[in-house]
């Protein structure tokens, strides 16, 4: 059935059974949430719940909003509907979106513990042979867009412990500060894009 029939029957219902107000605007909120979710883990489900192609999800929900958002400027709804649709269409997305992050936040972190570690190693043995903190200028990391946080928490924590362990002596000074941190675009940053 195509979604200008669901609004159609759902309005003409809502119409014809004189239902009251505040419970028109829980059946505009409910239908949009459920849409927006059905959207969203659609979406994720023919992409095989793979965390790797959260940029393509994010594509597909994107597209799937500006054809929604079309709808509300056409004058599908008016009014109290178009807010209670809104308000309802942007919580689905969200709750939807926050269980896909959720089940991507533990292969987020191992990836991040990985690339910590990684280079943690790599920074001491550069440091041992040229005996000094070493220091890589410029360089970025850009791990899938869901990632972020547990990424990069991952990443910090385990670099900043390796080499505490491994090479404490070359762990301080400027060279280190701006090696490793996400926010100062070291080898555990990610786009926020």
């Amino acid at each position: 059935m195509s979604k200008k029939v669901i609004y159609s029957v759902l309005l003409s219902s809502l119409l014809l059974l004189n239902i009251p107000a505040k419970e028109a605007a829980a059946q505009w909120a409910g239908m949009a949430k459920t849409t927006s979710s059905q959207l969203v883990f659609g979406a994720w489900k023919g992409l095989g719940k793979d965390c790797s192609r959260a940029d393509r999800l994010l594509q597909i929900v994107g597209d799937g909003v500006d054809r929604v958002t079309r709808d509300i400027r056409s004058g599908k709804f008016r009014g109290r509907a178009a807010v209670d649709f809104g308000k309802g269409y942007i919580e689905g997305l969200t709750n939807a979106m926050e269980v896909v992050v959720n089940q991507c936040s533990r292969e987020c972190s191992m990836i991040g513990k990985a690339s910590g570690e990684w280079s943690a190693e790599i920074f001491c043995a550069v440091s041992d042979v040229i005996g000094g903190p070493a220091e890589f200028p410029g360089m970025t990391d850009y791990p899938n867009l869901l990632c972020g946080e547990p990424y990069r928490m991952s990443c910090e924590s385990t670099f900043v412990g390796i080499t505490g362990r491994m090479c404490r002596q070359y762990a301080r000074g400027r060279n280190y500060e701006n090696f490793y941190p996400a926010s100062k675009r070291g080898c555990c940053a990610y786009d926020p894009r």
